[in-house]
């Protein structure tokens, strides 16, 4: 086999409805290691409330492959599809799941932005002191608050009053939303990546 086909790279593949919980237990227990990030939410029933994780993306799992456990991810039951961008199996950076990883730290402050859908009214605010805060997409680093989430990059945003920081995931156009204080973030020295950058994880290429 080529060295294109025996290097491990995280990929991306849809699942049935709900079987995202159900595909990673049995893909560790074919030892591939695999990553479904989960946010954890607040269930109300009519005599009690419980906390549950759920899946952040749904119908979605990322597993790192080489094409010969890409082929046998394939034929794990629940496993729908691999996906594809032109035509080649859709990739995630490294730097992308361990940015998603370090989110699974907070997963009470985690939610999903649909980047095809992102809303128009975002404002950016200015803060105390001799400064601005770091602008509307403006790369930013989280330097302060819990320490499982310092060094967490990504793209500030503001809405209503709310600080957050986005880590996109553009193979599948969506972003986990981390929700955080203001003063926690200040802006990164590395820049954003380019539309070029986005575009090659998506088809595939570091």
């Amino acid at each position: 086999m080529s060295d294109a086909q025996t290097r491990r790279v995280w990929r991306v593949f849809y699942t049935r409805a709900r079987a995202e919980k159900t595909c990673e237990e049995r893909l560790r227990d074919r030892r591939i290691d695999v990553l479904v990030p989960k946010k954890r939410e607040t269930r109300q029933w009519s005599d009690r409330t419980k906390e549950v994780e759920e899946p952040l993306f749904r119908n979605y799992l990322f597993a790192r492959v080489d094409e010969k456990d890409r082929l046998r991810t394939l034929k794990t039951n629940g496993i729908v599809r691999c996906v594809h961008f032109h035509g080649e199996p859709a990739r995630l950076r490294p730097e992308t799941v361990k940015q998603l990883k370090k989110t699974q730290t907070a997963p009470d402050r985690l939610s999903v932005v649909d980047l095809r859908r992102e809303p128009g009214n975002l404002d950016c605010r200015r803060g105390r002191g001799p400064g601005p805060r770091p602008q509307v997409g403006e790369t930013v680093t989280i330097t302060d608050g819990p320490d499982s989430l310092r060094g967490l990059t990504g793209e500030v945003r503001e809405h209503r009053g709310q600080t957050a920081v986005l880590v996109r995931v553009e193979a599948i156009r969506q972003a986990v939303k981390v929700e955080v204080s203001g003063d926690w973030v200040k802006a990164a020295d590395d820049r954003p990546p380019t539309a070029v950058g986005r575009q090659y994880e998506n088809q595939g290429v570091s």
